[in-house]
């Protein structure tokens, strides 16, 4: 099994963390979000679910929760290469949106895991080890970290990802998921990689009606492109940016249903674009 260093926290950080994690106990803030480009339903990001009764957020806080670190490249390489960093966002907001589909399972949202990382500093930090998930994953009140990476070789591209568990520490499975495919499959990939993963954790599995309606759609290689570049510009706060370029994936991939999602999130009218 593959450990890293153990954290060692300066006073200051211990202070940050106890103050991140009263934060994420009582509703994470619209961090990096302008207060006149929030998202029109007032959550932050696409797919976060609605308000749900008290009965309901009790039970909803009762079932497994579940936390995506972002994408890290393994090492990427080709004469077409990709915007690789923005791409570590997009597969990992993917695969929250793919587990999000699933009853069973309480998701966390992207923007605490992004506050914590940027507190943290571990944006560049390459490996990330079963101490540093578990910590994180106490902070965001999530009994699993899902860590994955991607390499495109050529056009071929290879998604693994492991499964710690926060209240251990240690890693279920080393390489919990792997799938290998053509970059114009990917979605297909994160999907086939979902299943996986709650496989692997014996979590409950998706609908196979659920299952099969995600594997229709159509996303091509360039539609998730524009969106993993769109979602790195929300978390830089570039709004503006973000607008641009949902529009334009709206416009060239109406089908992008996330996409379009966003959008409306954002209050950004859809209907002239598709």
């Amino acid at each position: 099994m593959k450990r890293g260093v153990p954290l060692r926290f300066s006073v200051p950080t211990l202070f940050s963390l106890i103050l991140l994690s009263l934060g994420c106990a009582s509703g994470a803030s619209q961090s990096g979000v302008p207060g006149n480009m929030r998202p029109a339903d007032d959550r932050n990001q696409v797919g976060d679910p609605p308000a749900l009764p008290v009965a309901q957020q009790q039970e909803t806080e009762n079932l497994p929760g579940i936390a995506v670190w972002p994408f890290s490249n393994g090492g990427s390489f080709g004469s077409d290469p990709w915007d690789y960093e923005a791409l570590g966002i997009g597969l990992q907001q993917m695969l929250i949106t793919e587990l999000s589909l699933n009853s069973g399972l309480r998701l966390v949202e992207r923007s605490r895991i992004r506050e914590i990382i940027e507190e943290l500093e571990l944006a560049q930090s390459g490996y990330i080890d079963s101490e540093t998930t578990a910590t994180v994953g106490r902070l965001v009140q999530a009994r699993y970290m899902v860590v994955g990476s991607f390499i495109d070789a050529n056009g071929t591209v290879r998604l693994d990802a492991r499964i710690d568990d926060v209240e251990t520490g240690e890693i279920l499975v080393e390489t919990a998921a792997k799938v290998q495919d053509d970059r114009e499959k990917l979605l297909d990939m994160v999907v086939e990689l979902g299943i996986k993963i709650v496989e692997s954790a014996n979590l409950p599995p998706l609908p196979e009606p659920v299952v099969q309606e995600r594997q229709s759609l159509d996303y091509p290689a360039e539609a998730i492109q524009l969106y993993s570049r769109a979602l790195r510009r929300e978390e830089r706060g570039d709004m503006e940016g973000m607008v641009e370029l949902l529009r334009q994936l709206a416009s060239d991939f109406p089908q992008h249903i996330e996409g379009r999602q966003m959008l409306e999130q954002y209050g950004v009218e859809t209907r002239g674009a598709l």
